[in-house]
Order: C-alpha cells, then sequence, then structure tokens
C-alpha cells in the first residue's frame, strides 16, 4: 500500500484540469506499474516542465499548455510514451501512426523512431514550441493531405511535411524553432 500512499501524494501537487480528479494521477500511475520510485521521478518531471512551460496537468504524465500544445512525457524506464488516460480505439482509421499519436493529431517526438517524449498538436494555426536539439522524429496524422510547417528562428518556413498520413523517424530537430500543424 506504500506506492498507492506515494504515487497519489506526488501525484497530486501540481494543478490538475477540471474533470481530472489528482487521485486519478496516483491511480494512472498504480495501473501503468511505476514503483514508488518512479512515481517521484515522473512526478520530479512533470513539476520541471510545469515551472518551465506551464500549462496543467491532465493525466500523470501529459501537460495541456495554453495554445492547446500537448506534452505526453515517457514513463521512467521506458523508450516509448503511453497515453495513460486515453481511450483503447483513440487510434482508429489511421493504423500506420504510432500509438501515441492519435488520428487528426501532428506529433513531434524527442528521440528517433517515435520515442521519448511527445509533443501533440491537433489545432490548425496553433504553434508547437520545440526546444530539442538533435535528432528527433515526428508523425503528421491529421486529415488526409494535411500538411505541418516547420520554422526556423528567424520564423522561416524551414519544411513542409509531405500531405497526412507521413512521418520522419530521424530527423534533425536543431534547426526547428517551432511547428504550424496545418
Amino acid at each position: 500500500m506504500v506506492l498507492a500512499v506515494v504515487a497519489t501524494s506526488a501525484l497530486s501537487a501540481p494543478v490538475a484540469a477540471a474533470g481530472t480528479p489528482a487521485a486519478d494521477f496516483g491511480a494512472q500511475v498504480r495501473a501503468a506499474g511505476l514503483t514508488p520510485a518512479e512515481a517521484r521521478t515522473l512526478q520530479a518531471r512533470v513539476a520541471d516542465e510545469l515551472a518551465r512551460e506551464g500549462g496543467v496537468r491532465t493525466a500523470a504524465n501529459e501537460i495541456t499548455r495554453a495554445n492547446g500544445t500537448e506534452l505526453l512525457l515517457v514513463l521512467p524506464g521506458e523508450t516509448y510514451a503511453r497515453d495513460l488516460d486515453a481511450p483503447a480505439t483513440q487510434n482508429v482509421g489511421a493504423a500506420a501512426a504510432p500509438s501515441s499519436c492519435a488520428y487528426y493529431t501532428f506529433c513531434a517526438y524527442r528521440g528517433t523512431n517515435f520515442t521519448g517524449d511527445v509533443l501533440r498538436q491537433k489545432r490548425c494555426a496553433d504553434i508547437i514550441y520545440i526546444n530539442w536539439f538533435g535528432n528527433g522524429s515526428w508523425s503528421n496524422n491529421q486529415s488526409s493531405g494535411t500538411r505541418a510547417r516547420m520554422y526556423g528562428s528567424a520564423n522561416n518556413v524551414i519544411y513542409t511535411t509531405p500531405g497526412a498520413y507521413s512521418e520522419d523517424r530521424v530527423g534533425d530537430w536543431s534547426p526547428v524553432f517551432h511547428v504550424d500543424a496545418c
């Protein structure tokens, strides 16, 4: 029962979205199989992200920023980010996309081959700010044919993705300052 106490208290400190009780975060952590140490590590990462970028915690490993961008953190000891509060059928209609990138979404991954933390955006004209350097990946799982634009620090378009569905399993985030999903 120590896990329940540690996970719930450690995961209830940051602000939770309305309708997402902080106690649910502890339940998500337990269901994900995290140890108390892993729960504390995750809590520290969430707290750091909230302090640095702001937003509202919407799941044990997810933050929604003011502009609608969702940050999904990879769980301690894992390679791929898991959406702990998503329905099992979130990816219907787009079987080729990584499981963390639902249909109608553009996803930027910190690591190559859809690994690491994920920044997700669904709304057109909302900006995904990228503060990563080195190789990562992306998945354009928006409606058919939709293209995302990547901008450099001078607000110039440096790359436009092929129409959805498209992806790049190894791409350099270093020159990318932000992405407009559609």
